[in-house]
């Protein structure tokens, strides 16, 4: 075989997550709480303990870096009203997004329904329709850095 017989696509190498744009990371953060939820809401319909683990990098004593795998606990998303109707709350950076520009919390009904509004999300998401929300649920998260005294 020789260079001309080789077959060319036009097809470009994925770019890796720690080189995508911020609007990427950020769709994947959420999609992967999305997931999260379906595990949780899948925990509470089976009555057992989900099973979400996350690997954590600690400092040894002698400066070695120890990698061990522990238990996650998220929190839930979903809860029951005083009429037992399940209700959904989606959380970036730890406060609530506003869907509709006023309103965070959706109404799900049943079990059933928080599975069809959970995947009602991870399409919005995926295909870019609630980024601004997103975005602004992230610049109401407290910055980083030291606290004034």
């Amino acid at each position: 075989m020789n260079l001309s017989e080789l077959k060319f696509g036009a097809e470009k190498r994925p770019v890796p997550h720690w080189r995508s744009s911020p609007t990427e990371k950020m769709r994947a953060a959420v999609l992967a709480a999305i997931q999260n939820q379906r595990v949780l809401l899948e925990a509470e319909r089976t009555g057992t303990a989900p099973n979400l683990t996350k690997t954590v990098k600690t400092m040894g004593e002698d400066g070695s870096v120890i990698t061990s795998v522990v238990a996650k606990n998220p929190r839930k998303w979903f809860w029951k009203n005083p009429a037992g109707q399940y209700l959904i709350e989606m959380l970036f950076a730890g406060h609530p997004v506003l869907i509709n520009g006023k309103q965070s919390t959706i109404l799900a009904g049943d079990a059933d329904g928080v599975e069809r509004v959970l995947n009602v999300l991870a399409d919005a998401v995926t295909k870019g329709e609630l980024d601004t929300q997103l975005a602004s649920a992230a610049a109401n998260r407290k910055k980083a850095g030291r606290k004034s005294a």
